[in-house]
């Protein structure tokens, strides 16, 4: 049976952000727009919704920050899924053949955003209960029920919401700095030669 009563495990925002998000897929994708910075955001929020979901309804017998990696790399994977289908529709593609040769900002970048995504779990993983309302009282506790109220309760599945939302743009520029890495110099020796 379907229980509706509040708080929801996934709030009213998320899901209000999620029918937005779909909205901007929907529309990148009929105007064959492709990918823009509207559109990455809708597949970000697109993804880090699917993965609370699934943590919803199939509440898995990992720890939290098992889980929150996971799904971070699973969105992370998803993420560039949808954002390649939204390439391949694009009706102008923008020329990529002045591709800069990877440099120390690039490995400074990848450290950056390394360090952010261990930063961000580290958090998640330290601090499992910070914002459960059952130890709080009087004010602070109506302000906290306010917020499940809107954002949901602070359960496994709202922890991956934001825990993908913070962490798989991070994952995707180190995969992409380390594509860039790898195989930057040998697309351009393969084109000069």
């Amino acid at each position: 049976m379907l229980d509706l009563s509040f708080p929801w495990p996934i709030g009213p925002i998320p899901i209000a952000m999620t029918a937005w998000a779909s909205y901007g897929i929907y529309r990148a994708v009929v105007t064959r727009d492709g990918v823009t910075g509207a559109s990455l955001v809708s597949i970000l929020g697109l993804v880090a919704f699917m993965a609370a979901l699934t943590a919803q309804f199939v509440k898995p017998f990992i720890n939290q920050t098992l889980a929150l990696i996971t799904a971070q790399f699973l969105g992370t994977a998803a993420c560039f899924l949808l954002g390649r289908l939204l390439w391949s529709i694009q009706k102008t593609k923008p020329d990529l053949s002045l591709m800069r040769r990877p440099d120390a900002n690039m490995f400074r970048a990848v450290g950056i955003l390394l360090s952010f995504v261990f930063v961000i779990d580290g958090l998640f993983f330290l601090f499992p209960d910070a914002g459960k309302c059952e130890h709080f009282s009087g004010y602070t506790a109506d302000k906290c029920a306010g917020r499940e109220f809107a954002i949901g309760i602070h359960d496994l599945s709202i922890a991956v919401y934001f825990g993908v939302l913070l962490g798989v743009p991070a994952l995707a520029g180190v995969s992409r700095g380390i594509w860039v890495l790898l195989f930057a110099g040998e697309a351009k020796n393969s084109v000069g030669s």
